[in-house]
């Protein structure tokens, strides 16, 4: 029950009971003696109106407020245009105002002040996570002071596996012609590129062992600053590793090359080939649903399918359908049959004339390229001749049809889609088994992991997500954790995550400190990165124009009409004047009879 319903019941009861003792009264009274009807009809008629008048000053009636904008300054508005209003007012990240602006702790107090309010012109640098949510379904239009100098955006990797390759994407501001360099947490140049127009740039590196670890983003030839040299949160996950089924038409170098890449990435194999006179090597088990149950991504080649029964064919469709990963590679044009698998599974690809592709070569410095390939096996140990000389030229069918994958090599090289659970993949490259012959395994590597964890299929320990970005003081959300999750600082406090009723399935969280963060789940724990208050002022400046862009609206754009609640003076004063006409009534001789003599 609401206050407001309350109230009223209250009311009503009493209107009701006083009413009743009224009547009472007068049917009890001696007929000599009895008042006048009309008095007991007057009594009760003031008493309702009374009743009402009350209800009128305990809940004043709301009334269509007054249409208004209200001018909201933000940080960094000094040197902005400032919209004439006679109602500004001042977030505390504002800093220092002019003379008559008021003053607010945050835009919900502003509104409340301003009760009229339909319209905001936000002026600077944007509004923070805490005033958002107050905005409504109010027009909003936004004044954006100019971003600082620096790097404004930074989009870091996420389910990186130990040894693959990643890509650390951003953009730089206030710049025209510039270069950006990666480093590792030793501070070890990786990767260095130069920003395009836009200033947008990628970088790649490559994961060593599972755990937290902060590369560096840095733009050459400036002063080191906060905003010139920002951190990349990367966490190296330590999860189990696929479980892979190498199926092929035949014994090849690629089959010999893909054996050598799962080993050294420390990947489960089982593998089968035909050896000819209807023999085969390997030890991998029969395709029925039990078997490929047990797989997380099945190497098939096209020969290899093309070899495959009616019923493996059925069995690998419905894996996928319930979760396996798998990817095909055809380096030559797929048959019809392959074709209309594909199709029927949800991957209708079609094939174009044959190119060439050279794989990136990385740093020419032997330094940079150590760092960047990493140090090698003891076998194959990282040869400092490789740097500077290009690697093999490789052929591929160009593909139309399904998804690009986010990873090494063209576009149209390996194309992808959902089916049911799992997920379907055809890639075209040619003779990869050229790459590690001539002393680059690092690059096949990274093409067929790169591949691998696209398809794979999924963990289900990953349900629930660490925040991507973090700052101390500010609100980070956290999705999809279970029942008893807690996060736990650097400083080892520890606290349990309270559920947001506003967000379902997410809880809210206000760090304290800096500095890698734990969100435990019953045995696992993920890290994530909290950033100073102060820390990469350039992306926290973005996210905030960013989102205050979001909220941008015209007036017609559907902003409901404000109402204000009017003032309960008048109703006090009527009410008043009515009360007191009930209590003189109710004291006065008038329409009582007067009790006969005796």
């Amino acid at each position: 029950m609401t206050p407001a319903l309350g109230v009223t019941l209250l009311l009503v009861l009493a209107v009701v009971l006083s009413i009743a003792r009224l009547v009472a009264s007068h049917a009890r009274a001696p007929r000599e003696v009895r008042p006048a009807v009309w008095r007991s009809c007057v009594l009760a008629g003031l008493t309702v109106v009374s009743a009402v008048l009350l209800h009128r000053v305990l809940l004043p009636p709301a009334a269509p407020a007054t249409q208004d904008t209200l001018v909201v300054l933000t940080a960094q508005w000094s040197d902005l245009p400032i919209p004439t209003s006679p109602r500004i007012v001042a977030l505390p990240e504002a800093g220092e105002v002019p003379a008559g602006v008021t003053r607010a702790p945050d835009l919900a107090t502003a509104l409340r002040r301003e009760p009229g309010t339909v319209a905001l012109v936000v002026v600077g640098a944007g509004l923070e996570l805490r005033d958002r949510e107050a905005v409504g379904e109010r027009a909003l239009d936004f004044v954006a002071a100019d971003l600082p100098s620096g790097i404004v955006e930074l989009d870091a990797p996420r389910g990186v596996g130990p040894g693959a390759r990643f890509v650390v994407r951003g953009r730089l501001a206030g710049f025209g012609e510039a270069s950006v360099t990666l480093f590792d947490p030793a501070n070890r140049p990786l990767d260095s590129v130069q920003v395009d127009e836009a200033g947008r740039f990628g970088l790649s590196g490559t994961a060593r062992g599972a755990g937290a670890t902060r590369f560096t983003v840095a733009i050459d030839d400036v002063e080191a600053s906060p905003s010139t040299r920002v951190t990349v949160p990367v966490v190296v996950e330590d999860a189990p590793p696929p479980r892979v089924l190498l199926l092929a038409g035949a014994l090849n170098p690629d089959v010999r090359a893909l054996r050598r890449w799962a080993e050294d990435a420390g990947l489960p194999l089982r593998w089968r080939a035909p050896s000819g006179h209807g023999t085969s090597v390997g030890d991998a088990p029969a395709l029925d649903a039990r078997n490929l149950a047990e797989q997380d991504l099945v190497l098939l080649d096209a020969r290899g399918f093309d070899g495959l029964g009616a019923h493996a064919r059925t069995a690998l469709r419905d894996a996928v359908r319930a979760g396996l990963g798998l990817l095909v590679h055809a380096p030559e044009p797929p048959s019809a049959a392959l074709r209309g698998w594909l199709q029927a599974s949800g991957l209708p690809v079609s094939v174009g004339p044959s190119r060439v592709w050279r794989p990136d070569p990385g740093p020419d410095d032997v330094a940079r390229l150590r760092a960047w390939s990493g140090p090698g096996s003891d076998d194959v140990p990282f040869d400092p001749l490789l740097a500077g000389e290009a690697p093999p030229t490789l052929g591929y069918l160009p593909l139309r049809g399904g998804l690009p994958v986010d990873a090494t090599g063209p576009a149209d090289m390996m194309r992808w889609q959902a089916y049911g659970h799992g997920r379907i993949g055809v890639a075209t490259i040619a003779e990869s088994w050229q790459l590690p012959l001539a002393g680059r395994a690092d690059l096949h590597a990274a093409l067929w992991s790169g591949w691998a964890a696209t398809l794979a299929r999924a963990d289900d320990s990953s349900a629930s997500a660490a925040p991507e970005t973090a700052r101390v003081g500010d609100r980070a959300m956290v999705c999809g954790a279970g029942e008893g999750a807690r996060v736990i600082a650097p400083d080892g406090a520890g606290f349990r995550l309270v559920a947001d009723p506003t967000a379902a399935g997410c809880a809210g969280l206000w760090p304290r400190v800096a500095g890698w963060h734990r969100l435990v789940e019953g045995e696992m724990a993920r890290p994530f990165l909290v950033r100073a208050r102060d820390e990469a002022p350039g992306l926290h400046a973005a996210s905030l124009q960013a989102a205050t862009g979001a909220l941008v609206r015209s007036s017609s754009g559907g902003a409901a009409p404000v109402r204000a609640h009017g003032s309960p003076l008048s109703w006090f004063a009527i009410w008043l004047v009515v009360t007191a006409a009930l209590w003189w009534l109710h004291r006065s001789r008038h329409g009582r009879r007067r009790r006969p003599a005796t």
